[in-house]
């Protein structure tokens, strides 16, 4: 029971040695620091570091006894206001931040460079993923169909098919001999093929607006985002060529089923 109390503390905010300290104030009632150290079996010292961090927390108040000082636990229903504190104390960051970021965002695309954002592991891929599933824009993907993919496919099949619901544009496929092209939704989109043999590749690349998305197939996961007309309008032109060139994708019979 102890340690499920110490739990909703830390949910609270407070530290282990922090509950620790004021379960034992609970308990002792008035208490010297020494008293306090060994019911709560945190050193001295740190004892002492805890009770200044509850002390502003307003959960201990302290009063002279005679030659000593003695502290006392605040009504645990000091909890809740000082949660209630906290709470306010984060909206009044978070209005901060919101007025400031139309300045922030004008200073982030700013100029003329490009602006690169670079992620790493499966988390971050699929807020990237979720990013191309939201735009309203056209897309246009070429990616490579082999043993990487079709492992991820199997683990994010669904994902997938519910955000190629949404989209619409231009999907081209290099498809490694012997694999399957996962199932996706092909309505909005023109499919097409090109030879994996000719130019062999793992990753996925995505255009859509001015931005660009590469995907490497790392076992832990590389993304990159490059955001720049400049640069999009280069690989879009060399997208279109190779387009030009692939041949109608029709899917297997049975496929997706």
């Amino acid at each position: 029971m102890l340690e499920e109390i110490k739990r909703s503390l830390a949910e609270c905010g407070l530290s282990q040695k922090e509950a620790s300290v004021y379960l034992a104030m609970l308990e002792l009632g008035e208490a010297s620091v020494q008293d306090i150290a060994e019911k709560a079996g945190v050193n001295r010292s740190t004892t002492y570091l805890m009770i200044e961090s509850l002390q502003r927390r307003g959960l201990v108040s302290q009063f002279e006894d005679g030659a000593k000082t003695q502290l006392v636990a605040e009504n645990p229903e000091r909890l809740i206001a000082s949660v209630v504190d906290e709470l306010a104390g984060v909206e009044a960051k978070k209005q901060k931040l919101h007025e400031a970021l139309p300045h922030l965002l004008a200073m982030f695309r700013s100029g003329d460079k490009p602006i690169v954002r670079y992620f790493e592991g499966e988390e971050s891929l699929g807020m990237v993923r979720q990013e191309i599933g939201q735009t309203r824009e056209p897309i246009w993907e070429v990616y490579a169909v082999d043993e990487d993919l079709i492992a991820g496919a199997n683990t994010k099949g669904e994902e997938r098919i519910q955000i190629t619901k949404r989209l619409t544009g231009r999907a081209m496929m290099a498809i490694k001999p012997g694999c399957i092209p996962p199932y996706f939704d092909r309505r909005g989109f023109e499919v097409r093929e090109i030879g994996y043999d000719t130019c062999p590749f793992s990753g996925d690349i995505v255009i859509t607006g001015e931005k660009l998305f590469v995907f490497t197939s790392a076992p832990r996961g590389l993304g990159v985002i490059v955001e720049s007309k400049e640069i999009v309008d280069i690989v879009r032109a060399l997208y279109d060529a190779a387009w030009k060139t692939a041949k109608l994708w029709n899917p297997p019979e049975g496929w997706g089923k």
